[in-house]
């Protein structure tokens, strides 16, 4: 791998975990909701949850293995549901940024929100199995160089979710309690929608499997 692929991989994953997505929008309504002490407990789900993908993803691509028909729809079913769950769950918490932050000690469930947000993404797997090979030169160590591209992508990631987690925390002190409600309404409708296209998207595959 060279030094401009390996540069080429950094801009392309500061811009993809910049992106909105599940994780971004839970960052959002976390930070805006619970302030910087919620939004960070975030981050080392998300991280770990980063982490487990790429190592399920090394296996997958070392062993020249593919993920089963069956596991890969049971990720998309349960990643789908548990986004819609997130979401709603976001959006019945809204009321709560009309009056004060939540209490930080209540937020130490986010650990496993950020993780289960990045884990059960149906995507996740995929993109991680496809996308860094894709910068890997065949005249190195395959499993160096991935080894490099995944620390690369939860270096990159891990600053792009700390910026949203202090941007949204600190800047929340200067909305008011109707504008800090919408943001927070914009990224719970983003969770349910995310869940929801995702169920749709597998009924519709299986309606053309089966029609």
């Amino acid at each position: 791998m060279t030094f401009s692929a390996w540069i080429s991989f950094a801009l392309l994953t500061a811009i993809q975990t910049a992106s909105p997505g599940p994780a971004v929008s839970l960052l959002i309504s976390t930070g805006l909701r619970s302030g910087i002490s919620g939004a960070l407990a975030l981050l080392p789900g998300i991280l770990v949850g980063d982490l487990t993908l790429i190592t399920v993803a090394f296996a997958m691509t070392t062993a020249l293995l593919s993920v089963s028909g069956a596991i890969f729809d049971a990720i998309k079913i349960a990643g789908g549901s548990y986004l819609l769950f997130l979401g709603f769950k976001t959006l019945v918490d809204v009321r709560a940024s009309f009056t004060k932050n939540e209490d930080p000690a209540k937020s130490s469930h986010t650990f496993h929100q950020g993780f289960f947000t990045t884990v059960l993404n149906p995507k996740g797997i995929l993109y991680f199995a496809t996308f860094l090979p894709q910068f890997i030169s065949p005249e190195g160590s395959y499993n160096v160089q991935f080894t490099i591209l995944g620390a690369t992508f939860l270096g990159v990631g891990l600053i792009t979710d700390t910026f949203y987690a202090v941007a949204s925390s600190y800047g929340s002190r200067y909305l008011t309690p109707p504008v800090r409600g919408g943001l927070i309404v914009i990224a719970g409708t983003s969770l349910l929608l995310t869940g929801a296209f995702v169920l749709l998207t597998y009924a519709e595959s299986l309606r053309v499997a089966f029609a």
